[in-house]
């Protein structure tokens, strides 16, 4: 998986898509994150949100937390689109973990979007995620599919 500061457009999709993407919870081993107490409700909200999370992608691979130091460690493959005001923050399936086991406390504005985010897969979801810029991700990879060029 890759590094990427909180709030710092996410080319994780491509460069194309990182206008309207902001990166939450990329955390890695050596890198400075944000600690800190999380409101039980943002938390409950995260792990509802990572159990089926609407997937644009798949990326072949699983991310280990590097951030373990116990055999076990949690590992994701998914990824979490949730739309903000202006934006859609995207955030690995393990920001639970992060926040659980290791008191990561992610920004503000991502905490609120979480909480007003409508329901997953729903038609509101959906019309959110168009409304704060996740056409170019859904165009970009639809034309790498289909051989398009855009």
């Amino acid at each position: 998986m890759a590094w990427f500061a909180d709030l710092s457009p996410c080319t994780y999709f491509g460069e194309e898509c990182a206008t309207s993407l902001r990166s939450v919870g990329w955390l890695e081993r050596g890198r400075p994150f944000a600690t800190g107490a999380v409101n039980s409700e943002v938390f409950v909200r995260l792990v509802e949100m990572v159990k089926d999370p609407w997937q644009p992608v798949f990326f072949a691979g699983v991310h280990f937390c590097d951030l373990c130091l116990y055999e076990g460690k949690s590992a994701g493959v998914k990824n979490v689109f949730i739309p903000g005001d202006g934006v859609v923050f995207v955030c690995p399936e393990l920001i639970a973990h992060y926040t659980n086991a290791h008191c990561y406390r992610p920004p503000d504005e991502f905490c609120r979007a979480a909480l007003s985010c409508p329901a997953m897969r729903s038609v509101l979801y959906l019309k959110a995620l168009l409304a704060n810029g996740v056409r170019p991700l859904v165009q970009e990879l639809t034309s790498r599919r289909t051989g398009r060029c855009t």
